[in-house]
């Protein structure tokens, strides 16, 4: 369990410092001086000034943050130095600002490739509600015969809905000796189709037709087209997922479905839980922990990349403004608004943390 801890923190670490980072880079692109480099967000346990830098550990592990000069000034000392974040054109801010959410990305991007590529292009798919997927196709069984595909989501079995896999191999033990349609779809719906065959009773087993079901979904890429593209792809498939799940909290939210709303999240306590199951598969666990830390990545691009006050996403919202009307946004309404803003989101970070322990002691 500590260790686990450990590689989910070193996990965080590494997300906040790639996110920074971004930050950082870009600002030294463009000359404005950076004058502070912070994990977590304060107060400071502790703080060391490498150049004109300072580097800084921060007492909650829930993010980090890069403090550029005149960044949330200006005053005309600001506006004239040409070192100050103030001072440079509303362009250049908005790529220092997006350069975080670019990176995490990136990064996103790339573990989804080292995943796919060593599963043979093939992984998990994620879908918003239960279904029944074909994990396996057992040889001569009556469906390789038929042409059922691994990957394929089963929909019916004579016409009628299967909604989870019980219920699909009762259907099938009731079907001994008489043929049966099977409807499927890929795993987009992006066709359906109907196949016929057999069940056979195998002697000392059950009534089968040669398939392994599964309640998760594995999408295989199989035109170069899909495997060059599958990393980019899988992170927009995943994001159209997010954006679902984020209505439904919402619509939880409407109608006071409190409990189920709480269910559907989690905080750095839930993701540590998480990694621990994920790690206690031993060596197996790589892979399925590179694409957890690449989920996590997209996750914070994502949420980032929202106007929310506080995130890059507000900043972006003001920039944006600016940029259209030609006008910057008063300071001290642009502060407040984002102190605001990270005050609620620091009360909600609370409160999904608690909801999170409460999962764990009930």
């Amino acid at each position: 369990m500590l260790f686990s801890i450990i590689i989910f923190i070193i996990t965080l670490l590494v997300l906040v410092l790639i996110h920074e980072f971004g930050h950082f880079l870009m600002a030294k692109r463009f000359g404005i001086k950076v004058e502070e480099f912070g994990f977590g967000i304060p107060p400071k346990i502790f703080g060391k000034k490498i150049g004109e830098t300072i580097y800084s550990l921060n007492a909650l592990p829930l993010g980090g943050f890069v403090r550029l000069l005149g960044e949330d000034e200006v005053k005309r000392e600001f506006l004239v130095n040409p070192r100050s974040f103030a001072a440079q054109s509303v362009w250049k801010r908005i790529l220092v600002v997006i350069a975080g959410v670019v990176m995490n990305l990136i990064l996103a991007w790339i573990l989804f490739y080292t995943v796919i590529i060593s599963q043979n292009f093939r992984i998990i798919y994620p879908t918003p509600k239960p279904v029944v997927f074909v994990s396996q196709v057992q040889k001569d069984f009556p469906a390789e015969v038929a042409g059922v595909r691994v990957g394929e989501k089963l929909l019916a079995i004579d016409d009628q809905s299967v909604k989870d896999i019980d219920q699909a191999r009762n259907l099938i033990r009731s079907k001994e000796g008489v043929s049966i349609k099977l409807t499927l779809s890929d795993v987009d719906d992006k066709y359906q189709r109907t196949v016929a065959l057999t069940p056979k009773k195998v002697e000392g087993k059950d009534v089968l037709i040669g398939v392994v079901f599964s309640p998760l979904a594995f999408k295989q890429y199989l035109t170069p087209h899909e495997r060059v593209f599958s990393g980019i792809s899988y992170s927009w498939d995943l994001t159209h997922l997010t954006f679902i799940g984020l209505g439904q909290l919402l619509n939880d939210l409407i109608y006071g479905n409190f409990e189920k709303a709480s269910q559907s999240v989690s905080g750095p306590v839930g993701l540590a839980g998480i990694t621990t199951n994920i790690l206690s598969l031993g060596a197996e666990a790589v892979l399925p922990y590179l694409w957890f830390v690449g989920v996590i990545s997209l996750t914070l691009t994502i949420f980032n990349i929202l106007p929310i006050p506080a995130l890059d996403g507000g900043r972006l919202l003001f920039l944006t403004v600016e940029a259209l009307s030609r006008k910057k946004v008063r300071e001290d309404i642009e502060r407040l608004v984002h102190q605001i803003g990270f005050a609620i989101l620091l009360f909600l970070a609370l409160l999904v943390t608690y909801s999170d322990i409460r999962k764990i002691f009930p």
